[in-house]
């Protein structure tokens, strides 16, 4: 509520708009993208059979996912094209919670080069990927 805070999103175009604590109804559009994007994690999560302390895994994927895709708002670009000016390549794009298999330099020469994992995302930091490694479904998260 200071002076600051307002005076920064004036210069930024943002227009403030102030809602009745403790009431989310009044704060509808917000309110169901919400509930739309849990929905899915629980989905995701319910679909895969991996462990619930992967829902930040599966809602960064869901949310890139939808910032890649057409919307009924903007139907002739999806919210990438029209941020970055580029069309998205989902070409490389693996369903979440996909099984593959990562190259494993460690062990012996008779071991096995690989380890099964799951695919959770794109690094934000690189150009490679989050690997879950393979649940045992042991523990308190099962």
């Amino acid at each position: 509520m200071s002076n600051e805070f307002s005076n920064h999103l004036k210069r930024q175009g943002t227009v403030r708009r102030l809602t009745v604590h403790d009431t989310p109804e009044y704060n509808g559009v917000a309110e169901r993208l919400n509930r739309t994007l849990i929905e899915k994690v629980r989905a995701l999560l319910h679909e895969t059979g991996l462990p619930s302390f992967l829902w930040g895994e599966a809602l960064n994927h869901i949310v890139y996912m939808k910032n890649r895709t057409w919307t009924k708002s903007s139907p002739n670009a999806t919210p990438h094209k029209i941020l970055t000016g580029k069309k998205p390549d989902l070409s490389n794009i693996h369903p979440w919670g996909t099984h593959v298999w990562v190259h494993d330099k460690s062990g012996s020469k008779l071991d096995g080069r690989a380890k099964e994992g799951r695919w959770v995302g794109f690094d934000e930091e690189s150009r490679g990927r989050r690997i879950q490694a393979e649940y045992t479904g042991k523990g308190k998260d099962q």
